[in-house]
């Protein structure tokens, strides 16, 4: 881990303080950054383009909140670098080490006292009416969501080709383990272990007596269209990023992404200790 690319967030480290702070704890190391914060830290990491950041390094630091390590984690990914996560913001419940904990745990990364933990993601493929296609990779959740209007949207559910239902709903979640814990946990779904190699798929909101979360294994394909019944048109986010149109005669599919998240673990808590410390307020 010789070459580290450092990914500061200005809002949550306006001053870049703990951004400084990192790179003093790993001054022994190549240093990188991206060349839009250069003039910010001084020339004290060696800027790269935003196209060739990720090309060359070992590892990747990313500080700032949960958004931040996703963003990340998708782009390093296709690198297969592994990430480690920072918490500059709230929950971070990605986020492997808090702000106080940086030089005690950036020393335990330079003597190799880490693992890496791999994590699934989901990719999701639009087929738009047109013919054009468009790919999105997300670690946490790919969610189709109703546009700015108040009207619920109108969805046909299948796994594998097989009908599944339709729903009158705000949208639809399908998470990885890793997402379980996000939008998904909010909407209802359940809370899946990291191991568990499935998918959730939760409806938000449904306009139905009953309308349950459906857990499917991760080797199936999940297939959602507009009901051209009632054709009104939605949004599909990755990770909570790029709302990306959809609608009615466009089919998105959605599998196991070919890429993998790897997470840099440093410290001894396992996943229950943290959803008990995060979620639920608890000392560890």
């Amino acid at each position: 881990m010789n070459r580290i690319l450092i990914i500061p967030n200005p809002k949550r480290d306006p001053d870049f303080f703990y951004t400084k702070q990192v790179i003093s704890c790993l001054e022994e190391r190549q240093l990188f950054v991206s060349e839009a914060y250069a003039s910010s830290i001084e020339g004290l990491a060696t800027p790269l383009s935003r196209e060739s950041m990720y090309e060359n390094v070992d590892l990747v630091i990313a500080l700032g909140g949960d958004g931040t390590l996703l963003g990340a984690a998708r782009e390093a990914a296709v690198y297969q670098l592994p990430v480690l996560g920072i918490n500059l913001g709230h929950l971070g419940f990605l986020a492997e080490i808090e702000k106080h904990e940086i030089a005690e745990s950036l020393a335990k990364l330079s003597a190799d006292e880490f693992t890496i933990e791999n994590r699934m993601m989901l990719c999701a493929e639009l087929q738009r009416a047109t013919g054009e296609i468009q790919t999105l990779d997300a670690l946490n959740d790919i969610v189709v969501s109703r546009s700015h209007s108040s009207r619920l949207i109108y969805l046909n559910l299948y796994v594998n080709g097989e009908f599944v239902d339709n729903y009158k709903a705000d949208g639809m979640i399908v998470a990885t383990p890793t997402g379980s814990t996000a939008y998904s946990m909010s909407a209802g779904g359940p809370i899946l272990d990291p191991a568990v190699k499935s998918f959730v798929i939760t409806p938000i909101c449904p306009h139905k007596l009953y309308a349950k979360t459906v857990v499917v294994p991760d080797q199936v394909e999940i297939t959602m269209t507009i009901n051209n019944k009632n054709p009104r048109s939605a949004v599909i986010s990755s990770d909570g990023q790029r709302g990306i149109p959809f609608s009615d005669g466009d089919v998105i599919k959605l599998k196991r992404s070919e890429h993998t998240a790897r997470l840099v673990k440093i410290k001894d808590s396992r996943f229950y200790s943290v959803l008990q410390h995060k979620l639920l307020g608890k000392e560890r």
